[in-house]
């Protein structure tokens, strides 16, 4: 049973069956009403390769994983972008599309643009630890759908590209008031890199949340770090070496609070009783720390799925909500207990 089959049964143009497989609005109530009884009798699968030939859409997203040579590599040492990953595989096969996986370097925007021209992908999506306004530019010159999963990853934002956006400032003064409410008053934050946003608005979340209790925002007590592990150790070696470790400690990322806890650890320091921490992101291997460690969970999936949601209705021209900012949840776990 084929398509020929079915506009002959019906008694109508091989193309009328084809709009009506095309869900147009150009074939009349009772003669769709037909051919779908039709199909349904016969138990007719339309041939998707030959949709999508009509449609002239591949029904495919590439995902594009932009490499910095100066960093770890995705993929190969990343615990954040797996599950973003993973989501945005299953997103798209669970709405009818193929993900088209591609790595390039930062410096090479040849491999992405070439699967736009050559017709294999239908829009893209980036993700990266650094700055990719200039690869965004190039596809948008070029008249190519593009996302990007990181607001951190460009240096300006147009309504023409999607991409999820996460309160950090918020989120932050969220975990700051934590340890306020639990009576901490010491209370310290390791920072990530200095030239990335969402460290910057996540310290300035901190900072508003001190202000407004009214406790007194000491410089010593803001270390300036990046987001790796090594920071949550030189923080608290700094820290113990001057005599001001603080009661509290809001660590910008999860990786700075493995460290803390370790450096913690080998000082003789006990968390939560001598020191309390709470981490950023919520990675799968918070809960198997000892302590288990408090963090504000980033909804990744969720923004992963929203950001794929958004392509796909802009591929297939249908009317779409524009997406809203997305903030992180604390995760109590272990590692935060009352002050004394």
């Amino acid at each position: 049973m084929d398509i020929f089959d079915i506009a002959r049964i019906a008694g109508v143009s091989r193309k009328t069956v084809q709009r009506v497989l095309n869900n147009s609005d150009q074939v009349r109530a009772e003669t769709r009403e037909r051919i779908l009884q039709i199909m349904e009798e016969n138990h007719y699968q339309p041939n998707v390769s030959a949709r999508r030939l009509v449609k002239k859409k591949t029904h495919t997203i590439g995902l594009f994983i932009i490499q910095d040579p100066s960093k770890h590599r995705i993929y190969s040492d990343d615990l954040f972008y797996s599950v973003v990953i993973g989501a945005m595989i299953n997103a798209c096969s669970e709405r009818g599309y193929n993900m088209l996986v591609t790595m390039t370097d930062l410096n090479d925007s040849s491999p992405v643009l070439k699967l736009y021209r050559e017709k294999s992908i239908d829009a893209g999506i980036i993700i990266s630890w650094s700055n990719v306004q200039s690869i965004v530019d190039q596809i948008s010159a070029a008249g190519f759908l593009v996302g990007v999963f990181d607001q951190n990853n460009v240096s300006r934002w147009t309504p023409e590209i999607p991409m999820p956006v996460l309160q950090n400032e918020v989120s932050a003064l969220g975990a700051t008031n934590h340890f306020i409410e639990l009576g901490h008053e010491a209370i310290g934050i390791i920072t990530g890199d200095e030239d990335n946003p969402a460290a910057m608005a996540r310290l300035r979340g901190y900072q508003i949340a001190m202000q407004t209790a009214g406790l007194p925002v000491q410089t010593d007590y803001i270390y300036k770090g990046k987001f790796i592990e090594e920071s949550g150790r030189d923080a608290v070696n700094h820290w113990i070496g001057r005599g001001t470790l603080p009661s509290a400690i809001v660590c910008s990322n999860d990786h700075i609070a493995f460290g803390a806890l370790k450096a913690l650890k080998k000082a003789g320091k006990n968390v939560p009783d001598d020191v309390s921490l709470i981490g950023f992101d919520n990675l799968l291997l918070t809960e198997y720390t000892s302590p288990a460690l408090t963090t504000m969970h980033v909804p990744r999936v969720e923004m992963a799925v929203a950001l794929v949601e958004q392509l796909i209705h802009r591929i297939e021209e249908i009317p779409y909500e524009k997406m809203s900012p997305f903030q992180a949840a604390l995760v109590k776990r272990a590692s935060c207990r009352q002050k004394d």
